[in-house]
């Protein structure tokens, strides 16, 4: 059964925003309320796999914020990269992996490097890569995102466990099923050594075991992939994978595409 959550969109209320391109700005909290009302909308749709009503929302919504914010708005890159997810899940690889490199550059732009918003578009970026098998470029990013978000987030942060055990199913889906466990079960140590979010821990766990099957020899042959999550669009299931294939979108953080909030969060070490 899916465990639901609550994905809100963080609204900046401080000022009214001038529109970009447009004139007057977003006088009226209403306005702001909508946008943010839209948003919520077109996550609930992408948590329950309604990708064509996703797509239609966001490509509206987008094109709004885009307007009234202007392009590269912090709500606008929220929503963009959400459009982003939705294209990749919904079957539209290449125009959502496009859509999610243009948001990650522009994100390095507003925010900086090691921004928690940047991050997370970086971690998605690596995500999708390991998804379509594109393991080299997969491997690359995670190798970069995991000492940042370690650094800027802790160790044990929930989108720090999400980038680690990305990046320990990227080694196993090389075939390096070693280093995969070293990745994996120091992650799940340093969940464990602060006692943070359960959902990682058993996760991580799970993991860990199947990893840790594969280093039996079957038949003088160790097993030959350690299956990466599977891709959002129906696809056979590999009968060789070892690893359960989660084929819905990130909850409780579980390591899948992000569906962001905005909600950047400050660096501090915990969940």
């Amino acid at each position: 059964m899916r465990t639901r959550r609550s994905i809100r969109w963080t609204v900046t209320r401080s000022a009214p925003v001038g529109v970009a391109g447009g004139g007057g700005g977003l006088g009226r909290a209403g306005d702001a309320a909508d946008l943010s009302s839209r948003n919520d909308a077109a996550v609930e749709h992408l948590v329950e796999e309604r990708w064509s009503r996703a797509l239609t929302t966001l490509e509206a919504l987008l094109g709004d914020c885009r307007w009234r914010l202007g392009h590269e708005h912090p709500e606008t890159l929220v929503v963009e990269g959400n459009l982003a997810v939705a294209q990749v899940v919904a079957g539209q690889e290449e125009a959502g992996t496009h859509l999610m490199l243009a948001n990650l550059a522009a994100r390095e732009r507003v925010f900086g490097d090691e921004h928690p918003q940047t991050l997370t578009a970086r971690d998605a970026v690596a995500t999708t890569h390991r998804l379509a098998g594109r393991l080299r470029e997969a491997l690359w990013l995670y190798s970069r995102v995991a000492p940042q978000r370690n650094r800027v987030l802790g160790p044990a942060h929930p989108d720090t466990l999400t980038t680690r055990l990305g990046l320990g199913l990227t080694f196993a889906a090389t075939g390096d099923t070693a280093m995969a466990l070293d990745v994996v079960t120091a992650a799940l140590e340093d969940c464990e050594r602060v006692g943070a979010a359960h959902e990682h821990a058993e996760m991580l766990r799970g993991c860990l075991a199947e990893l840790r099957a594969t280093e039996a020899p079957a038949a003088g042959v160790r097993a030959a992939t350690v299956g990466s999550l599977a891709p959002f669009v129906p696809r056979q299931r590999d009968p060789a994978r070892t690893v359960p294939e989660p084929v819905v979108l990130r909850r409780g953080r579980d390591g899948l595409l992000v569906v962001d909030t905005g909600s950047g969060a400050p660096p501090g070490g915990g969940p």
